[in-house]
This record gives C-alpha cells, structure tokens and sequence, in this order.
C-alpha cells in the first residue's frame, strides 16, 4: 500500500511498471537461451522443473540471478511508496546487467533477446526522459 502519488510519482510508478512489463519477456528469452545453451553443453533436455532448479542453482546460469531480483525490486517499488531517488538506484542497476559478456553474447545471436533489448531501452528512454506514459 502507498499514499496517493504526487504527478513526478505517479510518472515515475508508471515508468517503473513498464519497465517491468519490458524486462519480463526479455528475462524468458534469455532463460530460453541459456536453456539451450546448457542443453548442447552439457547435452542433456532441460525440463521445466528442472530448468527452475538450474535458474536457482546451478553456476551456468548465476549470471541471471541478478536479472531476476531486479524485476522482483522493481515490482515491489511499483506497489509501494518510494523517493525518485530510490527509481534512480534501481534504473543505475540496468546498465550492468546488460553489458554482462553472457548478455552482450546473446544480444548478438538471439532475434527475441535483440527486438526485447530495443523495447525495454525505448522505455527506460522515456523513463529517463521524463515521458513516460
């Protein structure tokens, strides 16, 4: 629960929830990726059970761990009351994220990760820019 937003908040909070909507499906095309990835590593078929152990577990895909909390806080700040500062620090854990090696590797090779990448630096322009929707 938060109190009621002033119009920079209710700009922000917005800007939040659709930076969100943005790294969502972009986060599943790179866990497909890795996916596939470990599966012609180490051959074997990942499951959906066991693709969750992996994500959670498994070295192969730690790099995406910080991904996956980021979305997490993100949500949280979107349902609660925040400073602009607090929407500062968490849009300044982006960039490392996505100059990660691994990343910048499937950014190249991967179509959905590429279209997803544009659409999620689209609103983080509009975020940062002050014109979100």
């Amino acid at each position: 629960m938060h109190t009621p937003d002033s119009p920079e908040r209710a700009r922000l909070r917005e800007g939040l929830r659709e930076t969100s909507r943005a790294l969502i499906p972009l986060h599943r095309h790179l866990i497909n990726a890795a996916k596939s990835d470990y599966a012609f590593a180490y051959s074997k078929d990942v499951g959906a059970t066991q693709l969750v152990d992996l994500l959670q577990n498994d070295p192969f895909f730690a790099w995406l761990k910080p991904f996956t909390s980021l979305i997490v806080d993100i949500d949280e700040m979107a349902r609660a009351d925040f400073e602009p500062a607090d929407v500062v620090a968490i849009l300044a854990r982006i960039d490392p994220i996505l100059s990660d090696t691994r990343y910048i590797d499937m950014l190249q090779r991967e179509v959905d990760v590429a279209s997803a990448h544009a659409a999620l630096r689209a609103v983080l322009q509009r975020l940062t820019s002050g014109n979100a929707r």
